[in-house]
């Protein structure tokens, strides 16, 4: 009589579990702040590739128009505080086209830039106006004046204090950056508050019957440093962290990646300045200041 083949399955007692699960979490958490690092270069470079594309049109603007776009596009008819971003003047040079067609139709119908529609490209997203560390700005959102728009991570360089630099009203030319392209700021990054009070990348308009229009901006471009604000936002400001949350952020360049921020400058290239480099960014910001400046690491 043939007697049955015992098996004996080995288990796993209970302290081996905890050990290998022990082992696997200190595993993990070494991991994960490099993965985490990893994950930021990549959504870094991307975001420079997108500064990128910006100077190539801003490049190609001005090889058309033999200057580069003035920061604030007056819209015809629509009054002083009525116009059109920078940003709308490089829609035919980012592939763009058909929605340049449509608003410079939509501005002859009403120069209201705001009004949506005619005017759809308040609240058309576009991804190379969006840095992808801020997720929010791939949907359109509305602000406290309940207008719905597309926000955008970067900001024209209007010069150090006095409107001396690049990205300013009427537009300039590249031969008028005596300080040299290379050493001349044009984009830089700085994320809309929470609070929405900057960031559109359409439309410069602001309306005094808004509650809050005086506390709207600044826009299409601003100086690296700004002396004073509306209440409650008294500055200075300069080039530093910064929060969403704090809504007074606005009024400097700054980045949601880790300690500083992408700039594109006049000549195309992109660098990443970090932010102890707010000494020589007035110099770097003007174009024709004469400074002697030494690009930081």
């Amino acid at each position: 009589m043939c007697r049955p083949i015992e098996i004996k399955r080995r288990a796993f007692t209970l302290l081996e579990l905890v050990v290998v699960m022990a082992i696997i979490g200190v595993l993990i958490g070494l991991l994960l702040p490099a993965v985490q690092e990893v994950r930021g270069a990549a959504l870094r470079l991307s975001c420079q590739n997108n500064l990128r594309q910006i100077g190539l049109a801003l490049h190609e603007y001005h090889d058309n128009q033999g200057t580069l776009p003035p920061s604030a596009i007056i819209a015809h008819g629509g009054g002083p505080k009525a116009g059109l971003s920078w940003m709308t003047g490089l829609l035919a040079y980012i592939e763009q086209e058909p929605l340049a067609a449509v608003t410079a139709q939509a501005i002859r119908v009403d120069p209201s830039t705001f009004q949506n529609p005619p005017n759809v490209g308040l609240a058309t997203v576009l991804s190379v106006y969006v840095c992808p560390m801020d997720g929010r700005l791939y949907e359109p959102m509305q602000n406290s004046d309940e207008s719905i728009g597309a926000y955008t991570s970067y900001v024209g360089v209007a010069g150090s204090t006095l409107g001396n630099g690049v990205m300013v009203t009427p537009g300039i030319r590249l031969t008028d950056i005596l300080d040299g392209t290379s050493n001349t700021l044009m984009v830089g990054e700085r994320p809309p508050p929470s609070s929405l009070q900057a960031g559109w990348w359409y439309s410069t308009t602001v309306l005094l019957t808004w509650p809050d229009w005086i506390y709207q901006g600044p826009n299409a471009s601003m100086s690296v440093d700004i002396q004073e604000a509306p209440p409650p936002c008294t500055g200075p400001f300069h080039f530093g962290p910064g929060e969403l949350q704090n809504s007074c952020d606005r009024y400097h360049f700054w980045s949601l990646h880790p300690g500083g921020a992408n700039f594109l400058f006049a000549d195309g290239s992109i660098h990443f300045l970090s932010y102890s480099a707010v000494s020589v960014l007035p110099a770097l910001a003007s174009r024709a200041g004469g400074e002697v400046v030494d690009l930081p690491d």
